[in-house]
């Protein structure tokens, strides 16, 4: 990972992809989130031992637990920051940041759901940046 501060421009290119990237996650738009991922795309955190591998994968995953957060009448709110932007010199970005997911009920107020630690890496694909892998280690898990 390259130790090269990202220029303002590019910062600002990945934390707009990020705030739109879930935006998508959060307002349940799901086929749209996907397509911020390579074909080919890798998710893969610390409490599940299957990474999922590629979009039909990943959608499938994301698909179970949307059914799952609407059964029980919650909607999710992530918050990424602290975002760290190491562009490489091949035009890939390394890109860690910390995510907050809260847990909304109507009525209720928000409740901190977990914390993470993030670390994705970014290609452009087309002009946009779609994530290649994603690799996200959830607090206080082994």
């Amino acid at each position: 990972m390259s130790q090269q501060t990202a220029d303002p421009e590019l910062y600002a290119e990945i934390q707009d992809f990020y705030a739109r990237h879930m935006h998508l996650i959060d307002a349940g738009q799901v086929d749209a989130w996907v397509e911020t991922f390579t074909e080919d795309a890798t998710i893969s955190n610390n409490v599940n031992p299957n990474p999922a591998h590629g979009r039909e994968q990943i959608v499938g995953v994301i698909r179970r637990a949307q059914q799952q957060l609407d059964a029980d009448g919650i909607r999710h709110r992530h918050w990424m920051g602290m975002l760290v932007v190491d562009p490489a010199a091949d035009g890939t970005v390394h890109a860690r940041s910390y995510a907050m997911l809260l847990a909304v009920r109507l009525g209720e107020a928000p409740v901190l759901d977990r914390s993470t630690h993030c670390h994705d890496e970014l290609v452009r694909v087309d002009g946009d940046w779609q994530i290649r892998s994603r690799r996200v280690h959830h607090d206080g898990r082994p």
